[in-house]
């Protein structure tokens, strides 16, 4: 009786563990301290770059990189990995716009890099 139960329980219980993990990106992505906020981290660099305040832009823009690489470890499992990748690149375009002093390519790239952090949990 007690193995039947376990063939039965075991798979349920690892198939609704699968789907809560696969399912929480949502949840995950949101900041546990100030170290690894990538909304507060995109607004600060899109503040510094539209007063063309280069350096400052740049700092957080490593900042902002290393939020991300920080919150990454957390959805790895759980969202969509072209959705991690493409929002990564977006970063490292964003730098090399900042250390280009291209303010509208730094916002463009800053926008896109939004709207991927977004997508990132939402069912799209």
């Amino acid at each position: 009786m007690l193995k039947r139960i376990l063939l039965v329980a075991l798979p349920v219980g690892l198939i609704a563990l699968f789907i809560a993990v696969m399912l929480s990106a949502a949840v995950l992505k949101h900041p546990l301290g100030s170290d690894d906020d990538v909304p507060a981290s995109l607004s600060r660099v899109e503040t510094h770059v539209m007063a063309e305040q280069w350096q400052e832009a740049l700092e957080g823009a490593g900042k902002l990189a290393d939020a991300f690489n920080r919150v990454t470890v957390r959805v790895q499992f759980s969202a969509q990995l072209h959705d991690i990748l493409d929002l990564r690149a977006a970063i490292a375009r964003a730098e090399g716009f900042i250390k280009a002093q291209d303010r509208a390519g730094a916002m463009a790239e800053l926008a896109e890099a939004t709207t991927l952090w977004d997508r990132i949990g939402s069912r799209h």
